[in-house]
């Protein structure tokens, strides 16, 4: 379970005035909460409807000299995961891809040089975590960043 953040909050009013943007219906999937927790899940924190396809949005804040990308699959010992994207997450994020819609991460790093802000596709997280990052660096997410498509 993890308590929101200002910083995550943050985001996710930017993230809405992106969805806003597009044109498209957007939707923000609510986790379950008890007693002021949000309980882990796997569905990305928002949907937006693009011309017949879903484009899904999972928002990840953090501080320091790199972002924690999460995992891919969770730990065999029974250990927590680690910050990011969790094993349920990439596993649904997957299976969304796999059936025709787009998955994507909005980044949000601040660091001691100012604050990162990136629309990185799910297929290229996925790439960094396969190929064994666990961080991404401000130039990392800036230099992967993608706008959302427009309606029409």
């Amino acid at each position: 379970m993890a308590r929101m953040s200002g910083r995550g909050k943050d985001l996710e009013k930017h993230c809405e005035k992106l969805l806003s943007a597009t044109g498209g219906f957007w939707h923000r999937n609510e986790p379950p909460v008890q007693a002021g927790y949000k309980l882990r899940g796997g569905i990305p924190d928002y949907v937006v409807i693009l011309d017949g396809r879903p484009h899904y949005i999972e928002c990840k804040a953090g501080a320091g000299a790199s972002l924690r990308l999460g995992s891919l699959v969770a730990p065999l010992d029974g250990a927590a995961e680690p910050a990011g994207i969790s094993s349920a997450q990439s596993a649904v994020m997957d299976g969304i891809e796999r059936a025709g819609g787009a998955c994507y991460v909005l980044a949000r790093l601040t660091h001691k040089a100012g604050e990162v802000d990136a629309l990185i596709p799910w297929a290229t997280w996925r790439g960094w975590l396969a190929s064994g990052l666990r961080s991404a660096t401000p130039a990392m997410l800036a230099g992967a960043a993608v706008s959302l498509p427009v309606r029409g």
